[in-house]
């Protein structure tokens, strides 16, 4: 039995190349992405260097450490949550939060992508976020609709994280961009007086109405727009 292949595995790579398959040749519809040689961590980076002591970071979704452990803060100012792998805290988001006593400056938040817990953390997150701080927020702008799907068909997921850009855009003294690469990273800025706008709508609908009716409503910025965006408090 030299060759034999575990039955699940020759299941998991079919899957695999039949939904590779049907994003080249079968999808129309697709988010296309400026082409930059960096991603999401150049964006947390230059928000954190905005501060003069030593910032407060927190990370809701480490997974393998990919960005906590590029993230240039000294150990004790340094969270991340995740329940299965990674960061400094395992545990839910929503367990961190219901414990956690301190306020952060720069928070990154890619957890769980479905539309329900993201918005749970990014409401928890913006009452802990200290004045002229950031929320960054990934996968924002799912590539096609496998990757806006609720169902992990790939490794690369975005889920329908999708829907609470949607809300930001909508809600009161939020001030909310979303830049054009790396599957879409979100910049979210509060004032003082704000409202997150929960839709109960926008539950139901899927990529097709993303891409038809709600992308053109967002604030898409290029990433030199970005950089100027975080620089401004």
């Amino acid at each position: 039995m030299k060759n034999f292949i575990p039955p699940i595995l020759l299941y998991s790579n079919w899957v695999d190349r039949y939904f590779r398959f049907k994003r080249k040749y079968l999808i129309k519809k697709k988010i296309i992405y400026e082409k930059k040689n960096y991603n999401r961590i150049a964006f947390i980076v230059r928000a954190l260097n905005k501060f003069k002591t030593i910032p407060m970071y927190l990370e809701i979704g480490c997974d393998q450490n990919d960005v906590f452990n590029s993230i240039p803060v000294i150990h004790s100012n340094k969270i991340g949550v995740d329940p299965n792998s990674g960061g400094s805290h395992k545990m839910t988001s929503d367990d961190f939060f219901k414990q956690n006593d301190k306020s952060f400056d720069v928070i990154f938040i890619d957890g769980l992508h479905t539309y329900e817990q993201t918005q749970k953390d990014i409401i928890n997150s913006l009452k802990i976020l200290n004045t002229n701080g950031v929320i960054f927020i990934h996968d924002l702008l799912p590539v096609d609709k496998i990757d806006a799907d609720r169902t992990r068909y790939l490794p690369g997921w975005s889920g329908d994280v999708w829907k609470v850009a949607i809300e930001l855009s909508q809600s009161e003294g939020l001030d909310f961009k979303i830049v054009n690469i790396d599957t879409g990273v979100g910049i979210l800025k509060k004032n003082e007086n704000y409202e997150y706008k929960k839709i109960l709508e926008i539950k139901n609908k899927n990529f097709d109405d993303f891409y038809d009716k709600y992308l053109d409503q967002l604030s898409i910025i290029s990433s030199l727009e970005a950089f100027n965006f975080i620089d401004t408090n």
